[in-house]
């Protein structure tokens, strides 16, 4: 009696789960990501917020006599959580366009001198490298620039669909705020059709798979930060080596290592490139240090993601990359948790 209502729930999970992929798809198609990624990041901020709410108020009094008392303790985790997420995101926006302003500003004061000192450390070793790679190295920051120019295209033309672009991106936002908020308070009926169930298990499913990847990479950034900041003030200064423009270097490690996988690469390639011209041994030290670093992110990692996904670096690499050559920057935020998603399925249906 049970093979068969198994099994149509199994059919059931497998809509769910096409469904879900296809809904990602047509999300980044559209050009919306940016949303799914602040209205995920709301929903679970929201859903945490009231849980805790609850467990602190525990169930309101059920006398006859106290009604309106009942009334208020049960709608008061209701009315705490929207005010926290409220507050919360206001201080997230104010904070976060407090940095981007701070970021601007250092790029625009260090960033050029920041580039051309990595450009006279590549050139240091670029010598004894075959004339045909040597020739391709810029030799100074307008041929990067120019290069750069050549391989993204015009720059202006995205400079001038900025203003048009950020004001789609605040209506996501605002959205996203309204949907997350509104979905984390809904009350899902105890007893419900075998899709909706189905769908909601899945969903939620989607939704820890976020919960964990994101949380992951904000503990590996702080990590990764703070192991960055004693190798390049504490243990390279004590060997008579000071890196030039550490605090913009510090800050790019900081928000590269929020990226799964990629963030860590990108940083310590740069840490490598500014090292290169202290000699060879500075250097080997530097990638003996970063290897030793990203080794014990691992633990990091599998405490917190555990093991429900059992997924590599090498995996969650190449859904980063095609995520991104796909659909850019929400591509590369939201596949890797995407592909999480599916991975975490095809182990529970035994394919993997």
């Amino acid at each position: 009696m049970n093979k068969p209502n198994t099994a149509l729930a199994l059919r059931w999970e497998y809509a769910c789960v096409a469904a879900i992929i296809a809904l990602w798809a047509f999300i980044m198609i559209s050009k919306i990501g940016v949303g799914l990624i602040a209205g995920l990041a709301i929903f679970s901020m929201t859903r945490f917020a009231r849980r805790s709410f609850q467990r602190l108020f525990g169930d309101p009094p059920v006398q006859r006599d106290k009604v309106a008392l009942r009334w208020a303790l049960a709608f008061l985790p209701t009315l705490l959580t929207t005010m926290v997420v409220v507050l919360g995101v206001t201080l997230l926006v104010l904070g976060f366009g407090a940095a981007l302003r701070f970021v601007f500003e250092s790029v625009s004061t260090q960033g050029p001198q920041l580039i051309e000192e990595a450009i006279r450390s590549i050139n240091t070793v670029a010598g004894s490298l075959p004339p045909e790679i040597r020739d391709k190295i810029p030799g100074n920051s307008q041929e990067f620039f120019e290069m750069l120019r050549h391989a993204t295209g015009d720059i202006m033309g995205y400079a001038r669909n900025f203003g048009g672009a950020s004001f789609f991106i605040f209506l996501q936002l605002v959205f996203a705020l309204i949907l997350g908020v509104s979905a984390a308070l809904m009350t899902a009926a105890p007893e419900g059709k075998p899709l909706a169930r189905t769908w909601m298990e899945v969903m939620e499913r989607y939704v820890r798979c976020f919960t964990l990847l994101m949380g992951a990479q904000v503990y590996v950034s702080i990590w990764n930060t703070l192991c960055t900041a004693v190798f390049i003030y504490g243990i390279l200064p004590s060997f008579d080596v000071v890196l030039p423009f550490r605090e913009l270097l510090l800050m790019f490690t900081a928000i590269a290592s929020l990226i799964p996988a990629a963030g860590n690469i990108m940083a310590n390639t740069l840490i490598l490139v500014l090292t290169i011209r202290f000699g060879v041994f500075v250097a080997l030290g530097s990638v003996i240090y970063l290897f030793v670093i990203h080794k014990l992110e691992y633990f990091v990692n599998g405490y917190i993601i555990g093991r429900n996904v059992q997924a590599s670096v090498p995996e969650m690499l190449i859904a980063i990359i095609l995520g991104e050559v796909a659909f850019g920057l929400p591509g590369l935020i939201t596949a890797p948790v995407t592909y999480a998603f599916l991975k975490m399925h095809w182990q529970k249906w035994g394919w993997v």
